[in-house]
């Protein structure tokens, strides 16, 4: 398994400056690519870094500016979500990436309408199956993320939901610890139940309440027992870097934080 950044703290134009960490660590760790397909600066930026991404290991975050899988096919927001679902499966295939990350939502969630809740559940599941099968054409798996943040109301599974959807579904599962921490998820509990399913991780922290992907030691979550209980799991998983454009002038530090991991990742 491997160390990935994920180029969300790099977007669009500025996405050649992730490969920068790479070359720092002499192509010890790869990336993630976090699309922006509706930004006409990314997909030149990303055709231009093609030959150096395909020595690395990638995988693909799905896009995820005005993209949602809650609305039903043959609408105008489902149709603009698919049409970046085929651009990214394009570049997944190009650069036989590990696998590609799935939002069930990413839309505000209705407080008071659980029947619109239930119809919302229910339909982000059908276009998952739709987005695997788009993948599964290029070989590439899907991994479904613990998505959505209480303080901006887009949670629309609570955990033991998420964990119940995961089992029944037979999900392959990235877990994004700085998520879990702000939604007051019990973390360790979560790596316990969804063991064996999880094939990576979003790392990042934050205050408890706020998605601010800060660094790794920067925040309420203790990282150290989550590297405990993650060693504990004894299951080999991607760990993926996941900080945001605020973090990205902290250049020495994000280096630092990769260097840190490759140190830590072993059992």
């Amino acid at each position: 398994m491997s160390i990935l950044l994920s180029s969300n703290m790099l977007l669009s134009e500025r996405f050649p400056e992730t490969l920068e960490y790479v070359r720092k660590l002499d192509g010890r760790i790869g990336v993630e690519v976090f699309p922006t397909f509706d930004n006409p600066a990314f997909e030149p930026a990303l055709k231009a870094s093609l030959p150096f991404l395909k020595t690395l290991e990638t995988s693909f975050h799905e896009p995820y500016y005005h993209t949602d899988h809650t609305d039903p096919e043959g609408t105008p927001r489902y149709e603009a979500t698919m049409r970046m679902e085929r651009q990214t499966a394009h570049y997944a295939g190009l650069l036989n990436s590990r696998y590609v990350v799935f939002h069930h939502n990413n839309i505000r969630v209705p407080e008071d309408d659980p029947s619109e809740v239930r119809r919302m559940q229910e339909e982000s599941c059908r276009n998952f199956r739709r987005v695997e099968a788009l993948f599964a054409a290029e070989g590439i798996p899907v991994l479904t993320e613990n998505v959505g943040v209480l303080s901006r109301g887009n949670v629309l599974f609570t955990q033991e939901e998420f964990t119940e959807l995961c089992i029944r579904e037979n999900y392959r599962v990235l877990i994004d610890i700085g998520h879990a921490n702000a939604n007051g998820w019990d973390l360790f509990r979560l790596m316990r139940d969804l063991k064996d399913r999880i094939a990576a991780y979003h790392l990042h922290n934050n205050d408890g309440v706020h998605d601010s992907h800060q660094r790794i030691h920067n925040g309420t979550l203790d990282f150290e027992k989550f590297l405990d209980v993650w060693r504990e799991n004894g299951v080999r998983t991607d760990w993926v870097l996941e900080y945001v454009e605020t973090v990205a002038p902290d250049r020495e530090g994000v280096l630092e934080d990769l260097k840190y991991l490759l140190k830590e990742y072993h059992f």
